[in-house]
């Protein structure tokens, strides 16, 4: 498992973020993180009952950790999804946002 420090660029969906990592040596680099442990429903979702859950759960991660914010990014070595986002936890202020979004209901454990 990897530790990087990193700003909140903006949250895709509530399970997908974009994050600016600190690579150190004043590197820096763009990626997608999908969260790990769980699943929230898709923005691009064809129902529109799904896509308001879904917008819900942006949401709710918004509020839990805004954009713009720094945060902890713990990920695991070359594991990444089949869209090639690597799989990983984002801790905002000491809280794990997987969590997070499991106590508030807005995600499913998987």
């Amino acid at each position: 498992m990897y530790t990087y420090r990193g700003t909140l660029i903006k949250w895709v969906d509530g399970d997908t973020a974009i994050v600016e990592i600190d690579l150190g040596f004043y590197t820096k680099r763009l990626e997608r993180i999908r969260l790990a442990r769980i699943n929230t429903p898709e923005i691009r979702d064809e129902k529109g009952t799904e896509r308001r859950k879904a917008k819900h759960a942006r949401l709710i991660a918004r509020k839990f950790c805004p954009h713009g914010s720094t945060v902890r990014l713990e990920t695991f070595k070359s594991k990444r999804d089949m869209y090639a986002r690597y799989i990983g936890e984002i801790f905002f202020e000491g809280q794990n946002a997987s969590d997070h979004l499991l106590a508030t209901g807005v995600a499913e454990e998987i």
